[in-house]
Order: structure tokens, then C-alpha cells, then sequence
């Protein structure tokens, strides 16, 4: 959640700015909801879909800053094809939240809540010009004093929807949202050139990122922040501390090394995602190792060697890191599409 790193340093400047959500989507839009701008005088960061539409979202959000109201909060409805001639035809509900200098206190909150170790939801209320946020569980005792159909979402976007949800009544309406976001528990083993190469592709998509070497001083000092670097005297014991439904990928330095990681994963069974970089030749001889120390046939099966999606033959460091990004992704939509068990919602960004 680099909006909040972002609105934080720009507020601590004396800088007004406005945040732009998606907040729902009919047919077809160019971003899903929860997708993130925020606005100021000279810039923007984050996209809430390109094209005309946010065009129109930023001027509508300089209007916001020129205003000078510094509570102001409102929704627009933008008609994708007949008001912006954009081919996606659908309709998109854009959040306009107006910041000052007071929102830094909510927005810590919410950091802090996104590094928790519990989920939670953020409740948006404005009824008149006030607007209040509760950042709450799911427990009753915490969202008793909202109304039913707001509790009832909260519920649903505590269970792990990506959705936001805006709910109108009684002269006031409530915007409820998830604190984190949905991210795939990836641990990459190596910290070469591919692996540096990789956790810079990685680091703005949707994955929590665990980066295991055993070479003291094999990871650059610029690592990005949100990744986790582990210095281990024995890299393929890490792989028993991951949770279930976890993503591998699996370069380092020495083919003995990548193999008693492989056979540590495989041995639990649980993984989402196995990858090994390397050849047909490499992975033939991987199996047949494996093969020898009693791996099951099925679970052999899962050993994705090379890695990357097909079609791209470069073996620049860049590439391979565009070509693994890829598949990544299409393993994580897959996943979700199959409704199978994904990460719960990540409480480290």
C-alpha cells in the first residue's frame, strides 16, 4: 500500500491532497475497486484506470483542493462509454476524500492496522459535512454501534472481499473497505542477479515477498522496503515456518542447495507454486534425485523447470524476471478464478 507512504510524506509537507478509490464498478472498467490515486497541485501517484476517465478524476480532484474545503468527501459515477468514449461501455464510481494535515492521524492508524497481525475493515461514515472512520472486527462488540447492512459488510469484507462497498440510508452513507489487500506469500531463495532482478519486477504487484540467501552481504542496499530479507545458515529450514499455499521459487547459488530446498518443499505437499530456474537437462536430473529419495510422482509433477512463461528465449536477468512475473500472476488469477485457498490478507506491507 505505497498510497499511504505517499499521502503521509506529502501531508507531513503541508501539502493538501485528495484520494481517489474506486469504489464500484458495473461491466466492464478499467480497474478493479480498491484501486487507488491520490491527487495533488503538481502530481499524482497510483492510477485509477487511465485514459479519460482519470482525467477527469484529477481535474475533479483539483476542483476538491481548489475548493478549500478540507473535509470535503464525495462519489461520482462516470459513464465509461457514452460520457468518456472509452471502449471498456461500463460504469465506474469514483471516491473522492479530501486530505489535510488531520487525515495524517487516521492514515498512521491505518498503517498500523495494515502491519497488524488482525484484519480489519475500514468504515468509512459521512452523514452531512462530518465524516468519521472506524477501523474495525469482527467481533459484535466492535461493530455494534453500526447499522445491520453495515455490519453484514464488514463481515463480507473481513472474509476476504476485494470489493469496496458503499452503502446509502438515512441521509448518510457508509463506505466500507479492507485495511490490506489480498498477497500471495512468496519466498524466493537467491539472491543473484535474477533474484535481484525479480524482486524489483515483484515489488509494486500483489505479492508478500520473503528473500532467503545464506551469503551475508548478498543483498543489495536498496532492497525495497516491503520485502523481507533473511540471511540463513541453512536456507531450505525456512521452508517449515511457511504457511500453506505458499509460493516458491528456488535460485541460488548451488545446484546441491536448490535441490534439498526442492525436496523440503515437496516433502510438505502444501505449496501453491514451485519454481526452479534452470534447464530441461536441470530438471531432469532434479527429478531423477528426487525420484530416488522417495518423492510421490504427483508431487514431482508440480516442479515448475525452467520458469517463466513460454516464448521468451533472452536470458537477460530482466527478461527471465518479466517472463517468472508473469506466471506468477496467471498461478495467483488462476487460483482465485478455481476458488481455491489463497493467503489471508497481508499483514506486513
Amino acid at each position: 500500500m505505497l498510497w499511504l507512504a505517499q499521502a503521509l510524506d506529502r501531508l507531513s509537507r503541508g501539502e493538501r491532497c485528495v484520494l481517489v478509490t474506486v469504489a464500484q464498478v458495473k461491466g466492464s472498467a478499467p480497474r478493479e475497486p480498491g484501486a487507488k490515486m491520490l491527487v495533488w497541485a503538481s502530481g499524482t501517484a497510483g492510477s485509477v484506470g487511465g485514459g479519460h476517465l482519470e482525467f477527469r478524476a484529477i481535474a475533479s480532484a483539483r476542483r476538491m483542493l481548489a475548493g478549500g474545503d478540507s473535509s470535503a468527501v464525495s462519489i461520482e459515477s462516470f459513464s465509461l462509454g457514452p460520457d468518456l468514449n472509452q471502449c471498456c461501455g461500463g460504469q465506474a464510481d469514483l471516491l473522492f476524500e479530501t486530505l489535510d494535515e488531520s487525515a495524517q492521524v487516521w492514515l498512521r492508524e491505518w498503517t498500523q492496522h495494515v502491519a497488524g497481525q488482525e484484519p480489519r475493515a475500514v468504515v468509512l461514515r459521512r452523514r452531512g459535512d462530518e465524516t468519521t472512520r472506524l477501523f474495525v472486527r469482527e467481533e459484535e462488540a466492535d461493530i455494534s454501534a453500526l447499522p445491520e447492512s453495515v455490519r453484514r459488510t464488514v463481515r463480507v469484507v473481513l472474509s476476504g472481499s476485494r470489493a469496496v462497498h458503499v452503502i446509502n440510508g438515512d441521509g448518510e452513507f457508509h463506505v466500507v473497505q479492507s485495511a490490506g489487500e489480498r498477497r500471495d506469500r512468496l519466498l524466493l531463495f537467491g539472491a543473484g542477479h535474477v533474484g535481484r532482478a525479480l524482486v524489483r519486477a515483484l515489488a509494486p504487484l500483489p505479492f508478500r515477498i520473503t528473500w532467503i540467501d545464506s551469503r551475508g552481504g548478498a543483498f543489495p542496499p536498496d532492497a525495497p522496503p516491503q520485502v523481507e530479507t533473511i540471511v540463513s545458515a541453512s536456507p531450505p529450514a525456512e521452508v517449515a515456518s511457511a504457511p500453506p499455499d505458499t509460493l516458491y521459487l528456488v535460485m541460488t547459488h548451488s545446484h546441491p542447495l536448490d535441490l534439498e530446498i526442492c525436496a523440503q518443499v515437496l516433502r510438505r505437499g502444501d505449496f501453491a507454486f514451485l519454481g526452479l530456474i534452470g534447464s530441461d537437462t536441470k530438471r531432469a536430473r532434479f527429478a531423477s534425485r528426487l525420484r530416488a529419495i522417495g518423492t510421490p510422482p504427483h508431487l514431482l509433477s508440480r516442479l515448475t523447470c525452467p520458469i517463466g512463461i513460454p516464448g521468451i528465449g533472452s536470458k537477460e536477468p530482466a527478461a527471465i524476471a518479466a517472463a517468472v512475473a508473469a506466471q506468477l500472476l496467471i498461478v495467483a488469477e488462476r487460483r482465485r478464478a478455481e476458488g481455491r485457498p489463497m493467503p489471508a490478507l497481508d499483514v506486513g506491507t
